[in-house]
């Protein structure tokens, strides 16, 4: 069984990682993005995941708080690219 961490539990190679995997799905939400000719959604995906690459490089002297907020709005936002490509959902 895997025990999951927050990012205040994580070292800094466990967090560095986590933010190349999210910015990994933003760059490949970038892609098909582009396939469908949403230029809006390239453009946020990238600037994301070059946010989140760029955080990750210097963890040591990042502030914990935006690397946390940083994730939180890639994965969102890989999230609702999914949502809105899958269609609208039902709602319960």
């Amino acid at each position: 069984m895997q025990v999951l961490k927050t990012v205040e539990e994580m070292n800094v190679r466990e967090l560095a990682d986590l933010m190349s995997a999210v910015a990994d799905a933003l760059e490949s939400a970038a892609d098909e993005a582009e396939e469908d000719g949403d230029a809006r959604a390239v453009a946020n995906s990238m600037s994301l995941a070059c946010s989140l690459r760029g955080c990750s490089s210097g963890l040591e002297a990042c502030d914990l708080k935006a690397a946390e907020l940083l994730l939180e709005q890639g994965i969102t936002f890989v999230h609702l690219l999914n949502s809105r490509k899958n269609g609208p959902g039902t709602l319960h």
